[in-house]
């Protein structure tokens, strides 16, 4: 899964595939970005097979925006994205209105970074479309979670609720891929255990999971070392550990290194 943000203040890669223009302050106008729509077309080129366009930053220290500023920033992409043939197309929003855009456009996935807030009605919209909807463990809302000693153990509990409300809304749980949220609402040490055990989310359930540790600054901490080149490095690294684990998906800036990592832990 290759990330593309759309966005002037992404953690790691803000402003760089964002051409700002004064349309974000016209209501009816979409903004255009030839630099996000130049970096699909290498993500695919260079093996993605998952494109994930997001056009509001999840860094904590991020503000946020509210749903028409997010889809103008991404709609101009989207449509180019959808044309693509040979590569699914995941939109990450928690923004309802969004999703259901992006959906009748012919999205393939909703990754929702909040979606074990609001579960019900993100489903409620996801269903009535052939699509699947990644359920982010996102903790940021509940303080008491940083006092836990078994952080994996809270999200399988989280996720199996998630479950139950899939069952009652007659959900298919086929279309759940699982994110244990590393880097929402956690400590530096509960993200390196989660990453250390997140095999015990792989294989407590059939749905896949996903390895989403691309250059956030736990990895930063762990290997004392901000700069891009390290951060890559650190990534590739959990992305061969992750695959060991029963990882299925692997959402990453880098995708031509990080596939090359992933044929090689295949052989």
């Amino acid at each position: 899964m290759g990330i593309l943000n759309v966005t002037p203040n992404s953690f790691s890669d803000g402003g760089k595939f964002f051409d700002q223009d004064d349309a974000e302050q016209r209501s009816e106008a979409i903004t255009v970005q030839p630099k996000a729509i130049q970096h699909l077309y290498e993500l695919v080129d260079g093996g993605g097979t998952i494109i994930d366009i997001g056009g509001e930053s999840t860094n904590p220290k991020a503000i946020e925006i509210d749903a028409d500023t997010e889809w103008k920033r991404i709609g101009n992409v989207l449509d180019a994205a959808t044309a693509i043939d040979n590569a699914s197309i995941s939109i990450d929003t928690y923004h309802v209105d969004v999703a259901r855009k992006a959906l009748e456009r012919g999205v393939n996935i909703i990754n929702d970074v909040c979606c074990t807030w609001h579960f019900r009605e993100m489903a409620t919209v996801v269903k009535d479309f052939d699509a699947h909807l990644i359920v982010t463990h996102n903790a940021r809302n509940d303080k008491s979670f940083l006092q836990t000693n078994d952080p994996v153990g809270e999200i399988i509990l989280e996720f199996e609720k998630i479950l139950d409300e899939a069952i009652r809304i007659n959900f298919d749980l086929g279309r759940i891929i699982f994110d244990p949220g590393i880097g929402f609402g956690k400590t530096p040490q509960q993200n390196l255990e989660i990453f250390r055990t997140i095999g015990k989310i792989c294989s407590k359930f059939s749905n896949p999971v996903v390895c989403a540790t691309s250059k956030k600054s736990f990895l930063a901490m762990a290997v004392n070392g901000d700069d891009g080149q390290t951060l890559s490095s650190a990534t590739m690294t959990t992305t061969m550990e992750g695959f060991r684990q029963g990882c299925k998906i692997f959402r990453v800036h880098d995708v031509v290194e990080n596939l090359a990592v992933l044929k090689f832990a295949q052989k």
